[in-house]
């Protein structure tokens, strides 16, 4: 019995999320049926976490273990095959018995991508918010400065427990222009909370259109609250890297 780890990268537009569901249709649920089919007899995979509703991810990471004869290349041809189009491994490899994605993860890494013009735009609407006129990136900017360090983000988010901490380190969390209509945030951190960065983009993008100070991160992060409630969409994000140690090593 070979212990595996694998990138999964999947289209989150159709799915309630990668968590597995009992009616709904969701990433975990899609790849574990593909597993069997290739002889799993796993209950359930590990995953490096858990993506909301209609998120993307370009490198979830999760890990199983199977009884494979045929080699690391034919399982990933073979669980390609058994897998939609918008769910596809990337990567393959042995792992040792103990590694686990989530716990042993250093950090995570997200990107949320938005574009402003007067109609939606079909090819990029899926990935990405639609805006009807570009904010101040500088102000979102000097805004998301404060985000970076440890702090308790009880005011953008919950933890995923009853009992779970909400303090979490930021190393990162940056806005850059990506096209003459476009900006991307990247955001980096141990882990995060439950709809977490979609609360910061809302947050970030509210200040960037002047309707809110950029004091409003700092005065959360002391307060525990912002007053804000609402999510940027959830389109517009995709988890695009988990850390490991052995990546910083290499």
């Amino acid at each position: 019995m070979a212990h595996y780890k694998l990138i999964l990268a999947y289209e989150g537009t159709q799915y309630s999320g990668f968590q597995r569901q009992l009616e709904k249709p969701s990433v975990q649920g899609v790849f574990e049926d593909a597993l069997r089919a290739l002889g799993w007899q796993g209950r359930s995979i590990l995953t490096a976490g858990r993506t909301d509703t209609g998120v993307h991810a370009s490198a979830q990471v999760i890990s199983f273990e199977l009884d494979w004869k045929h080699g690391d290349y034919k399982l990933l041809k073979a669980l390609n095959a058994h897998l939609p189009a918008d769910i596809q491994v990337q990567r393959l490899e042995q792992t040792g018995a103990q590694f686990h994605p989530r716990y042993d993860a250093l950090a995570r890494s997200y990107i949320y991508r938005l574009y402003w013009q007067p109609a939606r735009d079909p090819l990029r609407d899926r990935f990405a918010w639609r805006l009807e006129a570009a904010p101040d990136i500088a102000l979102m900017n000097e805004a998301a400065c404060y985000l970076v360090g440890e702090h308790d983000f009880i005011a953008f988010g919950r933890p995923l427990s009853e009992f779970g901490t909400s303090i979490r380190r930021i190393e990162q969390a940056k806005w850059e222009l990506s096209g003459a209509d476009s900006m991307e945030f990247t955001i980096t951190g141990n882990a995060f909370l439950y709809h977490m960065v979609r609360r910061i983009v809302y947050v970030l993008v509210s200040v960037g259109f002047r309707e809110f100070p950029v004091e409003i991160i700092p005065t959360g992060l002391q307060t525990g609250s912002t007053g804000i409630v609402s999510l940027a969409p959830a389109r517009g994000l995709t988890l695009i890297d988990v850390r490991y140690a052995e990546d910083t090593e290499n």
